[in-house]
């Protein structure tokens, strides 16, 4: 709250203070009233807002859709926790014990943000009562540490606890020891979507747009694979009459993506790349898998510290894991000696 309006909600307390002077006890009592309205108005605090309503919809474990008394719809994105996704173990489980909770009855939503997809952000009460830590406490749900400084310290502490104790208890999801996070199950989905990646630097075009990615865009592993052309460099893509995409900025992050330049030092655009190179480049690169085992073997090995999984470097999920949550080792065996397995996504060797 801005200091003017705090300042002058406490001169209106002063003030109705000095007027309640009639009898000391009617003093303290008006003075008493005054400043519970006061404090009632302080705590509501700048951005935390209240949306009331009937929940219409459960998407997910974490997800549902309120109908307030102007029929207007709100999908909320529940703060602070994260649920398995449908397809994943416990996802209908999740869902339905969410929706037994709250389905058809009237809560509260506190919220003070939106996500990225529009979604309010936001904890559920049901006549007072936590649904979001619920979730955590019926080992449906994980804390959700990536956004936990968003949370009030109090709901931090008590939402890392619940988690801790439905751990413990092997409640829900935690009959597995080491059950995957939402966030890396839905990485190693896309990747699955995505296929093996093409070797290091190689630029994507979009059939349909006429427009290129390097790896360091946005939407390099976004791409419908039906659209998928390969390109080696820049210049190849643009000599075939692709633009670079909107989202990609003008100079690349990474060596990888660099122009590739001419021995002289002259952009290699100014020879024109033949009409066929960009199927050659494209059947080149879906045959060429990224990495081989024995490039694999030589380079670092990452290890999940939630899941206890590992990723060599030829598989799908390496670049995928964050990286408060990173292990590494030197081999495969240094993280199986450790209590790691590797992935599921990840290539048989050979």
């Amino acid at each position: 709250m801005k200091p003017g309006i705090k300042a002058a909600l406490l001169f209106i307390f002063i003030v109705i203070f000095a007027c309640t002077g009639q009898a000391q006890q009617t003093s303290l009592t008006g003075a008493r009233q005054a400043w519970a309205a006061t404090n009632t108005l302080l705590q509501a605090g700048d951005n935390e807002r209240v949306i009331e309503g009937r929940v219409v919809k459960v998407s997910d474990g974490d997800t549902i859709t309120v109908l307030d008394k102007e029929n207007r719809q709100h999908k909320i994105r529940f703060q602070g926790i994260d649920a398995p996704e449908s397809k994943q173990d416990f996802g209908q489980v999740s869902k339905d014990n969410l929706a037994t909770m709250i389905f058809g009855k009237e809560v509260k939503v506190v919220w003070s943000k939106t996500d990225k997809y529009g979604r309010t952000v936001g904890k559920v009460l049901l006549d007072g009562r936590d649904i979001n830590i619920e979730q955590i406490k019926a080992g449906l749900a994980w804390h959700y540490k990536t956004y936990e400084k968003e949370q009030p310290p109090e709901d931090r502490v008590s939402y890392a606890k619940a988690e801790q104790e439905a751990r413990v208890a092997r409640r829900g999801l935690w009959q597995d020891p080491n059950p995957t996070p939402p966030g890396e199950w839905r990485a190693d989905a896309k990747t699955d979507r995505w296929g093996a990646a093409p070797p290091e630097g190689t630029i994507i075009g979009n059939k349909n747009s006429k427009s290129y990615h390097r790896p360091d865009c946005p939407g390099y592993r976004n791409m419908a694979e039906a659209n998928r052309v390969f390109f080696k460099t820049v210049e190849e893509a643009e000599a075939a009459g692709y633009k670079r995409a909107g989202n990609c900025s003008a100079v690349a992050k990474n060596t990888a993506a660099k122009p590739a330049t001419s021995a002289s030092g002259a952009s290699a655009a100014a020879a024109p790349a033949p009409a066929a190179a960009p199927v050659a480049a494209a059947t080149s690169a879906q045959a060429t898998p990224a990495t081989t085992a024995t490039a694999a073997t030589a380079a670092a090995i990452i290890g999940n510290k939630n899941s206890k999984i590992y990723h060599r470097a030829d598989c799908p999920g390496y670049k995928s894991v964050s990286e408060k949550n990173q292990v590494r080792f030197n081999s495969a065996e240094e993280a199986e000696q450790a209590g790691y397995k590797v992935a599921k996504n990840c290539p048989a060797q050979k």
